[in-house]
């Protein structure tokens, strides 16, 4: 990211957003992340199958 991106989503406080992050959190954080970044493609196919009637705000 440049500055100018960074100051949009990071840098602004009126737009942060403060989560809070559980054990149980990481747990399904680490199972999507290896079906995203695995070298399975089927499961990650179906993940965005699946999943893709849920995205917005869709950058392309």
């Amino acid at each position: 990211m440049d500055s100018h991106e960074l100051e949009e989503t990071v840098m602004t406080p009126e737009k942060r957003i403060l989560k809070q992050v559980k054990i149980e959190d990481a747990v399904e954080a680490d199972r999507f992340f290896s079906i995203l970044m695995g070298d399975d493609v089927e499961p990650r196919k179906d993940f965005i199958i699946t999943n893709a009637k849920f995205a917005k705000n869709l950058d392309i």
